[in-house]
């Protein structure tokens, strides 16, 4: 069977945009009606929403073909990005996008394997390097995928026998390495100490009591530094005092606190003048978020880099991350370091240098075009000549003429083009760059909780901020006297509608968690709305969220109160 006709390919492509892609869930209405449970108990899960791409402070959308006609009219083309977890608008960087395309044809898309199987490459040797030297470790090693690295390394260091101490607000990817350690679990409550050190008192009279020394098991404390479900902080003065105190290692995911928390942006360790390594023995975390590439990062001293190249699930069983992403991660870092322009100098050597090397290639085909005669040329000789060139070689000879003389028009005009580009804007990098997201996530909370604010004040007394005011992931769920007498699912409805109100009606995209997975949470949330706050976000974007948002939890939970009522 032969390559498929052009005619073919374009079908495809047609019938995979318009049914294809498979939807998170959700229903696009904002209606929750039906089902056994009664009229609030099928909450939504999504929006029915692709996001097509991200450029600065918007989203841009795509519906989909399947939703009900009048549903798909009231979505808008883009809005405000508010629900992503790009804290510094990695993916709206023009350096770093021109990285990832310089990349991706240098190195191709896939790695071919695992590290110890012909999948290491230069540049994840390069980020290794980079991410241990910023965050002041011996080493560090990388993953493929940003929740199998938490997952492998707390499997790689406990096992049957040993002990972990677990916060029960952490996250599923940390949940399940200690389903797979089989190492005997505790947990405390979430971010309380008081409950922790009861905890590790208890352990050590059963250890006085057996005559076990704390040194005949391993013995871990398992934390977030900031917690993606919750938005808060952990306190790691008083749990590194007490992990001190007791003789435990801990280990610290910190998947949301690099490139947000710390005055550098080196995450919840630096937030509170603490050292991986010395205060946290093992530090793991996501790529995917402020850094904005793919894959995840344990980095520590050493001995327990290295016992993971052996011992890591997901490192010694997975294709390694596709290198021109590595390549994004480690300008990212280069980024929050302040040296975005060395990347920019790098961007340009490899841009002349690919110039170059193309210009000598083209030289002889621009020679040939020039010296084709198009009009005298036979049907045989023009359709070689498109093909050559990847054209469509149907039709007339009078249509092959014209599409090859359009194509020899456009080279011209692109290279023309190409030597007349502007230069790019000024990014921000290093220091101003975290200054930028600290000054937004600030002034978010701030509009939000000011109860003098024109719009603001429709949210006092209705919702509530759960988060810590430092956290870029912002937390609202229903205040006490709206959330009594509602079940979990009609919370979670009321809040959907609030959501689908901001997006339809104010062009402004949030998230409600209540129909979030929840089969593997140790300590379920209770339903809420989430905001995100990135460094691309300006001050008329935030009122604009606080505006639709007022507008919205007036509107509908006046409503649903009638509903009650009645």
């Amino acid at each position: 069977m032969g390559a498929p006709t052009e005619e073919e390919e374009e079908e495809l492509i047609r019938e995979w945009r318009e049914g294809g892609r498979k939807l998170l869930g959700g229903d696009a209405s904002g209606s929750s009606s039906g089902g056994d449970g009664g009229p609030m108990s099928n909450a939504m899960v999504g929006t029915g929403l692709i996001v097509e791409k991200i450029e600065g402070s918007r989203l841009f959308l795509h519906s989909d073909s399947k939703l009900p006609t009048d549903s798909n009219s009231k979505l808008p083309k883009s809005a405000l990005n508010f629900a992503t977890h790009d804290y510094l608008s990695t993916t709206s960087s023009p350096t770093l996008r021109t990285i990832a395309l310089q990349s991706l044809s240098h190195y191709g898309c896939g790695s071919c394997g695992p590290r110890g199987f012909y999948g290491t490459i230069d540049a994840h040797l390069q980020v290794e390097n980079a991410v241990s030297s910023f965050l002041g470790t011996e080493g560090a090693i990388l993953y493929s995928d940003g929740a199998s690295a938490a997952t492998s390394t707390i499997a790689a260091f406990a096992k049957r026998g040993d002990l972990l101490i677990v916060d029960e607000g952490v996250s599923e990817s940390l949940l399940v390495g200690v389903t797979l350690s089989r190492a005997n679990v505790r947990y405390f409550r979430h971010n309380d100490t008081k409950d922790l050190r009861r905890i590790l008192e208890n352990i050590e009279r059963q250890d006085e009591a057996r005559k076990r020394k704390s040194t005949d098991q391993r013995r871990f404390l398992v934390v977030e530094g900031l917690y993606r479900n919750w938005g808060t902080v952990a306190p790691l003065d008083e749990i590194c005092k007490l992990k001190e105190e007791f003789h435990y290692r801990l280990i610290l995911d910190d998947s949301h606190g690099i490139g947000t928390l710390g005055k550098n942006g080196r995450g919840t360790l630096e937030h509170y003048n603490l050292k991986p390594m010395v205060h946290a023995e093992i530090l793991t975390f996501s790529l995917e978020n402020a850094l904005g590439s793919v894959g995840g990062m344990t980095v520590g001293s050493e001995e327990v880099v290295d016992h993971q190249r052996l011992s890591g699930a997901g490192y010694c069983f997975s294709a390694s991350a596709p290198p021109f992403l590595s390549k994004v991660c480690l300008a990212s870092v280069r980024r929050l370091e302040g040296r975005l322009d060395e990347m920019i100098e790098d961007v340009k050597d490899g841009a002349q240098a690919e110039a170059e090397e193309s210009e000598e290639k083209e030289s002889a085909d621009d020679g040939n075009d020039n010296e084709l005669n198009v009009n005298a040329m036979k049907v045989a000789d023009l359709k070689i000549e498109l093909k050559k060139r990847g054209l469509s070689v149907s039709g007339l000879k009078a249509e092959l003429q014209e599409r090859l003389n359009d194509h020899l028009l456009s080279h011209l005009n692109n290279n023309t083009s190409l030597s007349q580009e502007q230069p790019q804007e000024e990014e921000l990098s290093g220091l101003p760059l975290i200054h930028r997201l600290h000054e937004n996530i600030s002034q978010l909370y701030n509009t939000l909780t000011n109860s003098s604010h024109p719009h603001a004040f429709k949210l006092h007394n209705r919702l509530v901020i759960t988060s810590h005011p430092l956290s870029p992931i912002i937390y609202l769920r229903l205040a006490d006297n709206e959330a009594t007498g509602r079940t979990r699912a009609e919370q979670t409805c009321i809040l959907d509608q609030i959501s689908h109100h901001v997006l339809t009606n104010g062009e402004v995209a949030i998230i409600s968690t209540g129909g979030h997975v929840k089969k593997y949470l140790q300590l379920v949330p209770e339903p809420a709305l989430r905001l995100v706050s990135h460094v691309c976000q300006t001050t008329e974007d935030v009122e604009l969220l606080v505006k639709v948002l007022g507008e919205a939890v007036e509107g509908i939970l006046v409503r649903n109160d009638g509903n009650v009522m009645e």
